[in-house]
């Protein structure tokens, strides 16, 4: 694992072309390189604590279960029953002794072994052994759950590389959900919703509310090739004129005492391969979650985790934090949308990065690499898109 070095003033590059974000050929090769064969995030430990609790979570089309078995191990599975395609779970809770299908009752262990199928005579040389859930790779990583569907490559240890010492530090593995789970819709292609994550140029006009608590440089900025990033950012010592980002500010010393003391007054975040970002403040953390629907569409979850005995001050800090950041996402979700439309517009063609965009710098060459044909300037013609990655990918 290395840290990427680049100075994109001296280092020529293009952006992705506008074809490549509303082409439904390029969003099917995209979900398989980027959702199927990299590890995506479901929920923490915590969710899961007693054999028969699981939690789900879409990735796409597709949807998952992770489930407490009763020898206290985790197991993951497609959320698909094997008999007709029905979804098996959904949300989180706990399974009373078996994964039972609500269509038509084919029941299976926790370890996915088909266990009952009703009026199984009616099926001739049925075997049930051939009708297990499809079990899917899972990881745990500082309590975190995360599986990947298709696929080998690096463990999430090796993703994270040294960067994991801040989730030590953070103790995020004793964290419990502490706020409520949303999602929201956005009209924009995931793609234009990861280029706006990754880059702090946009601050100062869109999110007036940043500029006035967050120092303007970054502290610390590390970019690893397994597609991990991470940003450190300082609160202001000066007090916003705002109440809620006053008040934020000057209650945060309350969290101190939880991380050490070269954190205190920080924010970090990370980016994890192109859909997930991990925000962590002295008071909790956010997940921020890429969901793709379609080649314009993308779902986007967000999820709360914290230390499981807050103060009541801590508890405030942490409303304060949702009361400050929520509207953020919500004019983040209006200028994807915007970019959208705009990036469909006759004769556009993308303009330079700035070295603030340096995190788009990477992720473009990784869809690149991950997905050769989005290199051309120009849509191959219509049912060919997969035939021309493939050429390309073995040209190397």
């Amino acid at each position: 694992m290395v840290t990427r070095q680049v100075n994109i003033g001296e280092s020529p590059h293009i952006p992705l072309a506008p074809w490549t974000y509303s082409n439904t050929e390029v969003f099917d090769l995209e979900y398989e390189a980027f959702f199927l064969r990299r590890w995506q995030f479901v929920g923490h430990i915590s969710q899961v604590k007693e054999p028969g609790d699981y939690m789900t979570a879409r990735i796409g089309r597709d949807s998952v279960i992770v489930i407490r078995d009763k020898d206290d191990s985790l197991n993951a599975f497609l959320n698909v029953c094997r008999h007709r395609g029905t979804r098996l779970l959904e949300g989180n809770g706990s399974c009373q002794g078996v994964i039972k299908c609500p269509y038509h009752g084919w029941a299976y262990n926790f370890d996915g072994q088909l266990l009952g199928v009703p009026q199984e005579d009616n099926f001739p040389d049925f075997d049930r052994s051939n009708y297990g859930l499809h079990r899917i790779q899972l990881e745990i990583f500082h309590g975190f759950v995360f599986v990947k569907v298709q696929g080998d490559g690096e463990s999430l240890v090796e993703m994270f590389a040294h960067t994991a010492d801040y989730f030590q530090m953070y103790d995020v593995e004793n964290y419990v959900v502490c706020a409520k789970e949303s999602t929201q819709l956005w009209e924009a292609n995931w793609k234009v919703a990861w280029d706006n994550y990754l880059e702090n140029y946009h601050i100062p006009v869109a999110h007036p509310s940043l500029n006035r608590l967050l120092v303007d440089l970054v502290d610390e900025a590390e970019e690893l090739t397994s597609g991990v990033s991470v940003g450190v950012f300082s609160v202001k010592d000066k007090l916003s004129s705002v109440s809620a980002e006053r008040r934020y500010q000057e209650q945060l010393h309350v969290a101190a005492q939880r991380i050490p003391r070269q954190l205190r007054g920080k924010w970090v975040q990370f980016g994890v391969s192109g859909n997930l970002g991990i925000d962590l403040y002295p008071e909790f953390l956010d997940i921020f979650q890429l969901i793709p629907l379609s080649s314009e569409q993308t779902l986007v979850r967000t999820v709360y985790y914290g230390h499981q005995n807050p103060t009541l001050e801590e508890e405030q800090l942490r409303r304060l934090n949702i009361e400050v950041n929520e509207p953020v996402n919500e004019e983040d979700r209006l200028l994807c949308e915007r970019v959208q439309k705009g990036l469909k517009s006759t004769g556009y063609s993308a303009g330079p990065f700035s070295r603030e965009e340096e995190g788009l710098y990477h992720f473009h060459d990784l869809v690149r690499q991950l997905v050769p044909v989005t290199s051309l300037p120009q849509a191959p013609a219509e049912g060919s898109i997969k035939l021309s990655n493939d050429r390309l990918a073995s040209e190397g």
